[in-house]
């Protein structure tokens, strides 16, 4: 198993991102649109309560995908573009509860300065979701 580099991965997990924001901005509009039909008085104030309804929306949307799509086959629409895929350090593809810590985790490394992510600079690739999920990203097909 070659492990995939540090720069191919950024470019996978910013397509996966890409796509994540084309699903957000059609969840925004239509959680909006749904919030103000049900408002008998439009006002600013009145629109705090959609924010949470977003939120909770885009969150199970991004554990939904990245969840679904590492465990069935370790790749993203973005890792598949790329040719990598995600697996545990033995090799065998990832179980459901494997890919929802996997996914779960993405919070931990992208909090403090996206110190988890950085971190793959130092520990052969291995990002701090990785650690985690006792995973590894390698190049697909080897």
């Amino acid at each position: 198993m070659k492990r995939a580099s540090i720069f191919v991965r950024f470019l996978a997990l910013s397509t996966d991102i890409f796509i994540l924001f084309l699903f957000y901005i059609m969840v925004f509009i239509s959680a909006l649109a749904g919030y103000v039909s049900g408002m008998e008085v439009l006002s600013f104030s009145n629109l705090f309560g959609f924010f949470p309804v977003f939120f909770y929306s885009s969150s199970f949307i991004s554990l939904f995908y990245f969840t679904y799509l590492n465990m069935n086959g370790g790749v993203t629409v973005g890792k598949r573009a790329f040719g990598i895929k995600v697996v545990r350090r033995d090799g065998t593809e990832l179980g459901f509860l494997r890919a929802f810590l996997r996914s779960v985790s993405y919070i931990f490394s992208a909090s403090i300065w996206f110190m988890g992510f950085i971190m793959a600079f130092f520990l052969k690739g291995r990002a701090l979701h990785d650690i985690i999920a006792d995973t590894v990203v390698v190049e697909e097909g080897l």
